[in-house]
């Protein structure tokens, strides 16, 4: 909060000073004229208009008014010096006298004011609206102006030849030449209305409206001001067929992404984010500024996703970063303060009174209360769940700067981010930085983009971790407290085997995770003279990432006891875990350009490029285990020496030395357009890594798309209710070597103990005939616009087959090895349907009202499994069959209770008989984890100055399977916090209940706990109110902006667990969603209210 008063201090000084300063304050001594001329400038906005070389003329200039009128400092500023003055508008207009030295001007420069032509006109927006402070200024010249409160400019020119530039933030600039106008009127179009007519692919840039591959354009703009920590959880709902869950309201926690649809088992299924031509993973987002993203483009095709090769099977997710624009420096502020909170989630267990009654009537009293006991313990009813998570505080700031001229420009920021997690003591600090500068110099063109962050972390373990406080907040006795009278913590009657005080864990068992982040790339650009349209460019860019972790477990804590009793004795004096891992990534990009128009009239456009890339990545780490904390100090120094007396030796862990690894890459990309009508694309890349053996590294792929704007043939030019009319198709091949190491054809050993000594073992078997994952794409579809495009659709129909799936195979047992080895065999397939439509509902000066709505369907099937299986297991729930889809449940049908018994009763595999009897060969292929059906709706109003958007989010038509709840259902943990379901369990015949007698033998492989996860969310909404442009001028400010904002406001959903986004993070399984082990910790509940000014 500190900064946050030093910030809007500072602030309301600077808008005080700027707003009532009175009059005009110079003291100068033998100053050049120039110089006062830019004291006068900054203090009144006047702006000076003269010929250049009649400065040769003038005098230094001693001066010192104080509280001046303009005029007065004029005649100060004046006196002895040869030139006269007049004010026109807002310039000051300035010649040499009469009778002064014509010869120290050029003929030119010494034109007489009347002779300068007074040029007229009005600025506004593509919808008409007047735009108040817009940059006016003569080219080359030290002449301009800025545009009124209602867009209305006076400018003076030289000539016909002159040429004005229109320039403001936000907006792309605009230059003009005079001409025998006088009377001008300019509009001026949002950039990222620009930007979102190019298709950006990180290697060039195409125009959308004559692209033939599938790719999505994330508005980023309004989404980078949200209150989440990781950029991906932006992206939900953003964009057709990418697939966003966010699992974790741990502060930095990375989302699950996917793109249509998971192709690969056993290797990665994450996309490729390229970020200013430069690989980062989706982690690395925790310390990078979203302010600072200008564009996202996602590549969902194979025409798209093959210009990346070997890393592009997954989908790629391009960012560019904001560049500066041509006007003088703009400063903006974006600061906003908020909070977070629980949302109510749907598993339930019950009270203290509910907890008593039930273990007195329906669990066999597992603790032996007394009636008495009983009764004094139903007065008891302590809520865990909301004494244990807070209301979290955040605060957000971010400064930038950009500006330039014709021929350099620049744009930096410096950020920090303040985010307090709902579960005490999880935390996330955050401080950001980027400088992006290019040049332009004759022939040449260069520039860097350099930015770096560090983040630090408080966090709390998830997924498949019994003792967390997320999962002990659930088995916690309702009856019991978390301090004793004495104000120790308490010990659970349970024992701490079994349950640990959740409040002395996060107090005092906590860890946390150091992040640094530096990145950058570098080029340089040369435009050949003697060959036009010739042009090299070379990119070098580099990643580093350094991750510092450490948790401790105290000595004396209750978890020290536990691990002592269920590990090894050494771990129950305390441990300490700290590790060190750095990763450094370089890419080298090296490209010739040809572009050309020839033909009559240019109707054939040309344009291609060839390019060479070098991807290197080396990594190494280190980590241990210290045991014994037993000096009074919660870090290293607190522990004793290990020795083989007392045991506490440290364990060595998280050993990586991985030598280089490298990518080299050849590739070139045509694209050839015919009347602005026709385009046809193709790559061809060819790409070597040092993953595989020499006999597999290289692999060819290429893609091809095409499109065909029908509007613009003559049966349909100028047709009044088609506007658009596009057709596109694409085929393209990709390969996937991400997720299964960097040296999976090498056999590969571990240090071990044998005998009482060490030694080495083999670790993982060597394949030397592994090969690529290949994904092979076939896209097309057909955009619409009607009505001037008042309504735009894009519909799109792919089919993606990926083959040599990665698979682990069965080894030898007289291997002596770990039993499989990774090899390729089997294949899958992934096809759908995805719509996008945008809908202009009114459009006009005062009020605008747009829909854009997106559906996204994909069908997952196995095509085939190694050695011509038609199933096998797969993890704790699930089977792998042909014609089933990937991460498909297999379990026995749970059908209820038997009134008369209390036992539960299951379908068996026929699909017609009832039994009692749980057979596990009774199993059947069920319904996917993974949801076929997902989307997004935004609405986004505009009346005058306010603007109000609400982003609705959608997921259907997959299953979990509630872990998290059996933990709370199970009848051998009835003595633990139970689920509220227990209280129907059944007690006596006849009875109606679908939860069995406790005495019922527990099955967990049933659907009994397979539950819908549908939900439908109110993912953000965002309110705000732009001042007025006249009451900015008169603040000497561009603009100000308030907002208001919320996040996950509601949800729909029938899930029993804390929120319905079930990710990876929170599962057991590796590329699956498929169970809720109990370590959930909630996605959050944010408001917050900011605002944003521009000087």
């Amino acid at each position: 909060m500190k900064l946050t008063t030093l910030i809007l201090l500072v602030t309301s000084i600077q808008l005080s000073a700027r707003t009532f300063g009175q009059g005009i304050n110079i003291n100068e001594k033998k100053a050049p004229i120039s110089k006062v001329f830019e004291d006068i400038r900054k203090q009144t906005g006047f702006t000076f208009v003269y010929a250049e070389s009649i400065l040769d003329n003038a005098k230094t200039v001693s001066i010192n008014v104080h509280n001046a009128t303009l005029e007065e400092a004029l005649k100060a500023c004046f006196q002895d010096q040869p030139f006269t003055w007049s004010i026109l508008e807002r310039a000051i207009v300035v010649k040499l006298k009469e009778n002064a030295d014509p010869a120290k001007a050029n003929a030119t420069d010494t034109v007489p004011v009347k002779h300068y032509i007074d040029i007229h006109g009005k600025v506004t927006d593509s919808l008409g609206r007047p735009l108040s402070g817009v940059s006016v200024t003569v080219k080359g010249l030290r002449k301009g102006t800025t545009t009124d409160a209602e867009g209305n400019f006076t400018v003076l020119v030289k000539d016909e030849r002159s040429v004005l530039v229109f320039s403001m933030i936000g907006y792309s600039a605009k230059n003009i030449t005079v001409g025998n106008l006088q009377q001008l009127s300019i509009t001026l179009i949002e950039a990222s209305s620009d930007l979102n007519d190019v298709v950006i692919t990180g290697y060039q840039n195409q125009s959308r409206r004559l692209s033939g591959s599938s790719t999505a354009t994330v508005d980023i703009k309004s989404a980078s001001i949200q209150p989440v920590a990781s950029f991906d959880q932006m992206l939900q709902g953003q964009a057709p067929g990418l697939n966003v869950k966010t699992g974790s309201g741990q502060p930095g926690r990375a989302s699950d992404v996917v793109i249509r649809g998971k192709g690969s088992i056993n290797g990665s299924t994450d996309p490729l984010y390229i970020v200013d031509g430069i690989q980062v993973q989706a982690r690395d987002f925790q310390s990078m500024n979203p302010m600072d993203f200008e564009t996202v483009t996602v590549l969902k095709d194979g025409a798209s996703e093959g210009l990346y090769g070997s890393r592009g099977a997954n989908g790629v997710i391009v960012v560019t970063t904001k560049k500066g624009r041509e006007g003088q420096m703009a400063v903006t502020y974006t600061g906003q303060l908020g909070f977070s909170k629980l949302p109510p989630g749907k598993l339930k267990t019950m009270s203290g009174p509910q907890h008593v009654d039930f273990e007195m009537n329906i669990a066999g009293n597992p603790y032996g209360w007394t009636p008495a006991q009983a009764d004094s313990l139903r007065k008891i009813n302590f809520d865990w769940e909301t004494a244990l998570f807070r209301s979290a505080q955040m605060q957000e700031h971010q400064l930038s700067f950009s500006g330039g001229n014709n021929k350099t420009k620049y744009f930096s920021s410096l950020s920090y981010l303040d985010q307090d997690g709902i579960l005490l003591n999880t935390s996330l600090r955050r401080y950001t930085g980027r400088f992006n500068i290019e040049h332009t110099l004759n022939n040449f063109k260069f520039g860097t983009n350099i930015a770096g962050g560090w983040s630090k972390i408080r966090n709390v373990k998830e997924g498949n971790e019994n003792f967390t406080p997320l999962n002990t907040i659930l088995w916690a006795l309702p009856y019991e407290v978390p301090y004793t009278s004495t104000g120790q913590y308490t010990v659970s009657i349970q024992g701490v085997g079994n349950w640990t005080n959740p409040f002395e864990d996060v107090n005092r068992n906590m860890g946390h995770t150091y992040y640094t982040k530096a990145y950058g790339n570098g080029f340089v650009e040369y435009k050949f003279p003697f060959i036009k349209d010739l042009t090299w460019r070379s990119n070098f860019g580099g990643d580093y990432t350094q991750t510092e972790t450490f948790s401790i477990t105290n000595n004396g804590t209750q978890e020290a006891d536990h691990d002592g009793q269920n590990t090894s004795p050494m771990w129950g004096q305390g441990n300490l875990s700290q590790g060190l891992t750095k990763q450094f990534r370089y890419t080298i990009t090296n490209s010739l350009s040809y572009k050309q128009s020839f033909g009559a009239e240019g109707q054939h456009h040309l344009n291609a490029s060839v390019y060479h890339e070098t991807v290197r990545t080396q990594s190494s780490g280190f980590g241990y285990t210290g045991f014994g904390l037993l000096n009074p100090y919660p870090n290293a120094a607190g522990l004793v020496a290990g020795t083989t007396t007392n045991g506490y030796i440290p364990q060595i862990n998280n050993i990586v030395f991985t030598p280089d690894y490298g990518l080299v890459s050849f590739f070139g990309i045509v694209d050839y357009v015919y009347l602005h009508k026709l385009m046809l694309s193709g790559s061809v890349r060819r790409d070597g890594s040092s993953r595989l053996s020499p006999d597999h590294r290289w692999v060819n792929y290429g893609g091809i798309s095409g499109a065909y704007i029908l509007s613009e043939e003559q049966f349909l030019h100028n047709n009044p209710v088609i506007s658009l009319l596009k057709v596109k198709a694409s085929y393209g091949t990709v390969g996937n070597q991400e997720g299964i190491g960097d040296f999976p054809y090498l056999q590969q050993y571990a240090s071990g103990t044998f005998g009482g000594g060490s030694s080495l073992g083999i670790a993982a078997f060597g394949n030397k005939n592994l090969k690529w994952e290949t994904r092979t794409t076939f896209n097309t579809g057909f955009e619409i616009g009607l009505f001037k495009n008042r309504v735009t659709a894009n519909l799109e129909y792919y089919n993606s087959v990926t083959n040599n799936l990665f698979f682990s195979l069965t080894a030898p047992a007289t291997s002596g090895g770990p039993g499989q080895v990774l090899g390729n065999a089997g294949s899958m397939r992934n096809r759908g349907f995805e719509a996008s439509v945008n809908l202009a509902v009114v459009h006009n000066s005062d009020f605008d009202w747009n829909i854009a709505a997106n559906y996204s369907l994909n069908r997952n099937v196995i095509l085939s499994l190694p050695l011509g299986q038609q199933s096998q297991l797969y993890h704790k729930y699930q089977i792998l069959q042909v014609g089933k889809p990937f991460n498909s449940f297999y379990l026995d049908r749970f059908q209820g209770v038997d009134p008369n018994t209390g036992k539960a009763i299951y379908l068996k595999a026929d699909g017609k008989t009832i039994t009692n009897t749980y057979d596990p060969n009774d199993r059947v292929t069920l319904g996917t984890s993974d949801a076929p059906f997902n989307g997004g709706i935004n609405n986004s109003l505009r009346y005058k100055t306010f603007n109000l958007s609400f982003l609705w989010v959608y997921s259907y038509g997959n299953f979990v399977y509630n872990y998290a709840r059996t933990q709370v259902e199970i009848p051998g943990y009835s003595s633990a916090g139970f689920s509220t379901n227990g209280l129907t369990a059944w007690t006596k015949p006849g009875q109606i209940t679908s939860f069995p007698s406790m005495n019922d033998p527990f099955k967990q492989n049933t659907t009994r706990y397979l539950e819908n996860d549908n939900f439908w969310r109110l993912r953000n909404v965002m309110l705000t109110w732009n001042l007025p442009q006249q009451y900015c001028r008169r603040l000497k400010i561009n603009s100000f902006q308030l907002f208001f904002q919320g996040q996950n406001l509601w949800t729909l959903f029938k899930l029993q667990a804390f929120d319905p986004e079930v990710s990876i993070t929170n599962s057991s399984t590796t590329n699956s969603n498929a169970d809720i082990t109990g370590a959930q910790y909630p996605p959050l509940r944010s408001y917050s209210f900011g605002a944003t000014i521009n000087f």
